[in-house]
């Protein structure tokens, strides 16, 4: 009975002392500075614009068609108002089907390439724990999977700055992460 306290007691010891290299990543940071997908959502933002500005003559037309129905409304027979709000109907109908195609496309376009993006930055945070001896990174995001984190566990400026610097250094795949001293945290 004695040697069986004697081992718990070493054993807790033992757990107690032993160290869990741990840190942390502010994801919304990493994700609002990371150059690269700054550079995709301009990207895709920009595409946006371009579909509403190619648009803009087609909806301006139809806008003035509108006013000028609008304005001749009351000279015009019960039938002949009939026959031109279904035209500005159908017209109408084609410039939001035109808008939701298009949209639709960048959308998918935009949301393929940030996964891929994102995929690549998850790479890296494992590739960067295993090169680094971290036994967890956690995420830390609005969802508050992390309350708390002392500041000389964020990883998030040392991973955001090799992230970037890869990208901006003419390669788009993510570098290989270097290795760091970081204070080691107890989870026990």
């Amino acid at each position: 009975m004695k040697i069986i306290a004697q081992l718990m007691l070493l054993a807790f010891l033992v757990s107690s002392c032993s160290k869990s290299k741990t840190g942390f990543v502010d994801t919304q940071k990493l994700f609002e500075e990371y150059t690269e997908l700054t550079e995709v959502q301009d990207k895709y933002t920009k595409l946006s614009d371009e579909v509403r500005s190619d648009l803009e003559p087609q909806i301006q037309a139809f806008q003035i068609k509108v006013d000028l129905y609008q304005q001749n409304a009351a000279t015009m027979s019960p039938a002949e108002r009939q026959q031109k709000e279904q035209e500005l109907g159908a017209l109408q109908q084609q410039i939001q089907q035109a808008q939701q195609v298009r949209g639709g496309q960048i959308q998918q376009e935009s949301q393929a390439e940030i996964d891929t993006i994102i995929k690549k930055v998850r790479d890296f945070i494992a590739d960067y724990g295993k090169k680094n001896e971290y036994e967890y990174i956690y995420g830390k995001n609005e969802g508050a999977n992390i309350l708390y984190g002392k500041e000389e566990l964020d990883l998030t400026d040392e991973i955001l700055k090799e992230l970037n610097d890869k990208y901006t250094s003419g390669g788009k795949e993510v570098a290989e992460p270097a290795e760091t001293e970081k204070p080691a945290d107890s989870l026990n």
